[in-house]
């Protein structure tokens, strides 16, 4: 093997846990034929099978990886917590990785002269295409009654969150146990089956900022409000196979779902949401902090559906001239995009237009009419066959 394969080998031993930019591009073989030429057995669909791979060469992959096999696995699930699982990790998510250390996103004195020194996209992106074909990564048994009760903890924090220290659900981004949220949003890794050890370094290095490429802020925000136990419980409940069901009660119930936010109904019903005038600053465009909670629902329903643009139209109240409102209208929607813009959503799906006081929702005689009419509304356009219909 060359010289630059085997730093580009290299560089793929740290794959972590931050949010990732993804490609949409299929790759050419079927499934059926990368299994057979591999001679794998991959139970995902075909969708998700050519989303994972994205647009590497998996067979070409399988001899570019053999240096990095010597520490990851031949199949890509390694022995030690000391270098992370690939198996079945996003194609996408690998690359990301790869050119932050090009780019200076993530810093680390070997990884950045390594990947300084390598000039061969294509090597990466088969090697990558390699290791997300093969069957993805498993967790290990349960070992004990206190890392069984940790397992609980990680699982009731994964799933619901903490509503009293702000932390969201993990679910929402990386899908059921952390096996990824297919289709189309292969913008977060594959978590579940990781080695623990591995996912508290992660997490740890987030709380402290050591890890600096996430540029959303989700996870320093959600790691931020972790405790030290916390954290080893959400990488138990990851690393971990879901233990044998204990022995059920005369009458089995169905757990409930967690709700579906109402913001997300809202816009997959072609209705707008409503940010009110009385959530900007009294004359300007500035928000106020308040109206963020509802903002933020706004981007997990960006995340969900990333075929969903995003129209903002900015409106007033009648009062003053017509320029001014125009002005001012449009202003207010530009602070809502600018807004939903440093969480992460492209510009490219956001629009912006201000009707100063057209359309008015109530009557501009009355104080309350007016505080009504000044507002920005927030439609969602999806095409029907992308989009998913959900129920209360």
């Amino acid at each position: 093997m060359s010289h630059s394969k085997k730093i580009i080998a290299a560089t793929l031993a740290v794959v972590l846990l931050a949010a990732t930019s993804a490609y949409a591009i299929e790759n050419p073989d079927t499934p059926s034929n990368i299994d057979n030429r591999l001679g794998i057995s991959n139970p995902d669909t075909q969708s998700e099978i050519n989303q994972r791979i994205g647009v590497g060469d998996p067979v070409a992959g399988k001899d570019k990886s053999a240096f990095c096999q010597g520490c990851h696995g031949e199949d890509g699930n390694s022995l030690t917590g000391a270098f992370p699982k690939l198996s079945g990790q996003w194609s996408d998510y690998i690359q990301k990785q790869f050119r932050e250390f090009q780019n200076g996103a993530r810093v680390n004195e070997t990884m950045t002269d390594m990947a300084a020194s390598v000039g061969e996209f294509q090597d990466v992106f088969d090697i990558a295409a390699y290791f997300a074909s093969q069957k993805q990564m498993v967790g290990s048994p349960i070992e004990s009654e206190d890392e069984r009760k940790l397992y609980q903890e990680g699982d009731k924090l994964y799933n619901q969150g903490n509503r009293e220290t702000g932390s969201f659900r993990c679910v929402k981004c990386h899908g059921i146990h952390g096996s990824g949220e297919p289709l189309n949003n292969n913008l977060f890794p594959v978590l579940g089956g990781q080695h623990k050890a591995y996912l508290i370094k992660q997490l740890t290095e987030f709380k402290h900022e050591v890890r600096e490429n996430d540029r959303s802020g989700m996870m320093l925000r959600i790691t931020t409000h972790l405790t030290d136990h916390q954290i080893e419980a959400l990488a138990t409940y990851l690393s971990r196979v879901p233990p044998a069901p204990e022995p059920a009660p005369a009458t089995v119930t169905t757990p409930t779902p967690a709700p579906i936010p109402e913001s997300w109904k809202t816009l997959l019903e072609d209705k707008p949401v409503r940010i009110e005038g009385t959530s900007f600053v009294a004359g300007s465009s500035k928000l106020k902090s308040g109206v963020h909670n509802e903002l933020e629902d706004v981007v997990g329903f960006a995340a969900k559906y990333p075929d969903a643009m995003l129209e903002l139209i900015g409106y007033s109240d009648s009062t003053g001239s017509a320029k001014t409102n125009q002005r001012l209208s449009l202003a207010r929607a530009e602070s809502v995009k600018k807004y939903l813009l440093k969480k992460g959503v492209a510009a490219s799906r956001i629009s912006t237009r201000g009707e100063g006081p057209a359309n008015p929702v109530a009557d501009n005689k009355t104080k309350v009419g007016r505080a009504k009419n000044r507002r920005v509304e927030i439609h969602s356009v999806i095409k029907e066959e992308k989009k998913v219909r959900v129920s209360g």
